[in-house]
């Protein structure tokens, strides 16, 4: 016979489940047995505060108690459901029990009746009620079956209950064993924490001393850059100045050349007039000779005039004789053509007396000319020395003030760059974006040395990292150089938003350096990189050796041309500088334009 449904045995009242209720007090289990308050203990972060740590220890304990309530809750609230289900399983059964009973009685009543009324039915309805019997018997025993299935069901959801109720307790032991482990973790952490507290206090202690000094060197590199600044327009009015200087010492030697020239050509005249004096004095001794000639002829003619007198002294004695006069005539006349040339010789010798003096006084002016300008010319010539010797020494104050200068920047680019980018070897990377292509290229350079020319690297540096020449592009290509920079030929808006953004970091218009930073260490071969004469931000890459031709040399309208600054060398993508290159058209004018996307600073050594 099958055990009665409506009683269970009292060790198993808290044992039978159903499944709704196992699955039910399995999610509630799983829900306690979560690790998580465990796993922040084990990994409770050193720098956290000690607020914070006993906020966390709180927070355990709290979850380590609401666990063990929900643990004891689920149990209890397991065995009322157990026993609302029993209960009404047995309120069910006997019901049922009571209808079939009933159900029963009606078949014997109506067996009664039908055997009363027809007696020849009886034995239809015995065998029907012996069917429905046995029908009823199934459904009796099926239903009991259920019913005792049901039983051991919750039998064993109740067992299932009991074994996760252990599993809970044997947790909640295991939850305390930790949780005292912890709290004695947390002393040690305390502990170490109380440690850690004094050494970030001593860190932090260390920190605002760095921050104070980093506000000390921010305020020194403001300052410095201030200096700088001053020092730039100090040298730009020095560079005006020492063009000024050298404009007047030009005007000076152009002045003493043309005082030089006028010398010579007093020197020219002096000496011609020189020779005129010697002309003048031959002439004047052949004058002599001539007045001495004269002066023979002179008393020649004298002693022909006494000759001439005793003639005539003759001739009257002769008168007063009878005696043909034919021979005195012809005397007469003689002595007339005497007398004749000598008015014309002294004629000419008061003329040559009188030229003798007009060349003696003409020779005493000139004389005094030039000994006047002779003074003149030392006067000037000694002005001008001393105005060149201070002129000299105004430029070499002028060079000793821009080498100071110099080396100022020199020693501020350098420590600059060694705080901002560190000693190096620096690396810079340029992207280009070609028209024909849609992967953009690069190309890798290596700056030279900072040593060697720390103004130039630094200010480079600068301009890539605020990158100015985003946005820019090439501009030019010839057989030796690729030349481009934060310009653009073919878009002239984009042109103007370049120009302006140089102009605002005093870039444009007058060269992004401050001077001219050419070393020959550093020269210009295939493939290097260089600034143009400006002094950037143009640049240019070498596309063969052009050591010598932007080398210092003397330029086309005198003076020395100063050497451009070489200062990178490209290291990856030679094919992309080659490209580049090649797209050259007429003149040296790009086809297209190639394009500076980006600029870099790269750390190779990460």
């Amino acid at each position: 016979m099958p055990a009665t449904p409506g009683k269970i045995p009292d060790g198993d009242s808290s044992d039978g489940k159903s499944p709704a209720v196992a699955k039910t007090a399995e999610e509630s289990t799983r829900k306690s047995q979560d690790p998580s308050p465990a796993s922040p203990i084990r990994d409770v972060d050193t720098s956290l505060s000690c607020g914070r740590v006993f906020g966390v220890v709180q927070l355990i304990m709290v979850l380590v108690t609401g666990a063990v309530l929900g643990a004891y809750l689920t149990a209890h609230l397991l065995e009322s459901e157990y026993k609302n289900i029993v209960a009404n399983l047995q309120s069910d059964q006997h019901k049922s029990l009571l209808k079939t009973q009933n159900d029963y009685i009606k078949c014997q009543s109506h067996l009664t009746i039908e055997q009363r009324s027809n007696h020849e039915d009886i034995s239809s309805i015995r065998i029907l009620a012996d069917q429905t019997e046995r029908a009823f018997q199934r459904r009796v025993e099926q239903y009991l079956n259920e019913t005792n299935m049901a039983y051991r069901v919750a039998n064993e959801g109740l067992e299932k209950a009991s074994s996760y109720l252990k599993i809970e307790v044997e947790k909640h032991e295991f939850t305390r064993s930790q949780l005292s482990q912890a709290e004695a973790l947390l002393i040690a952490e305390k502990n170490d924490h109380e440690l850690l507290q004094q050494n970030l206090t001593k860190t932090i202690d260390r920190l605002n001393e760095e921050m104070e000094d980093h506000e000390a060197t921010e305020k020194s590199v403001t300052r410095a850059e201030t200096l700088l600044e001053l020092e730039k327009e100090h040298h730009e009015s020095t560079q005006l100045q020492l063009t000024q200087v050298n404009k007047r010492v030009q005007a000076i030697r152009n002045t003493m050349t043309e005082m030089t020239r006028q010398l010579e050509d007093a020197r020219s005249q002096l000496a011609e007039k020189t020779k005129l004096l010697e002309d003048a004095a031959l002439e004047l001794d052949a004058a002599e000779d001539e007045l001495d000639r004269r002066d023979i002829e002179r008393a020649e003619c004298d002693e022909n005039h006494r000759e001439m007198t005793k003639c005539r002294e003759s001739l009257k004695g002769a008168l007063e004789n009878p005696i043909v006069h034919s021979d005195e005539a012809a005397v007469e006349a003689a002595l007339e053509s005497e007398r004749e040339s000598a008015r014309k010789a002294n004629a000419q010798l008061a003329q040559v007396l009188e030229e003798k003096e007009e060349l003696v006084q003409e020779i005493k002016l000139l004389d005094d000319e030039g000994k006047e300008m002779y003074d003149a010319f030392s006067v000037n010539i000694a002005q001008a020395k001393s105005e060149l010797k201070n002129v000299e020494r105004q430029r070499d104050d002028f060079m000793k003030i821009t080498k100071s200068m110099k080396d100022k920047i020199t020693f501020r680019s350098r420590q600059a760059v060694l705080d901002e980018f560190g000693p190096g070897p620096h690396y810079v990377r340029l992207i280009f974006a070609f028209p024909s292509s849609p992967v953009n290229e690069s190309i890798l350079l290596e700056l030279a040395p900072l040593d060697i020319m720390p103004h130039t690297i630094h200010t480079f540096l600068r301009m890539i990292k605020e990158r100015m020449y985003a946005e820019g592009t090439f501009i030019l290509s010839r057989d030796h150089i690729v030349v481009g920079g934060p310009v653009d030929l073919h878009n002239n808006e984009n042109n103007q938003i370049l120009e302006q953004r140089m102009i605002r970091q005093g870039y444009f218009p007058d060269g992004a350096l401050l001077f001219m930073e050419y070393t020959p260490d550093y020269p210009h071969v295939q493939h290097s990189v260089g600034f143009n004469q400006a002094g950037g931000p143009v640049f240019y890459f070498n596309m063969k050796d052009n050591t010598e031709l932007h080398a210092p040399h003397n330029g086309e309208g005198g003076g020395n041309k100063e050497g451009d600054p070489c200062f990178a060398k490209i290291v990856e993508g030679f094919d992309v500088a080659k490209r580049i290159a090649q797209l050259r058209e007429g003149e040296g004018e790009l086809e297209t334009s190639v394009y500076i996307k980006d600029t870099q600073v790269v750390n190779i050594a990460a």
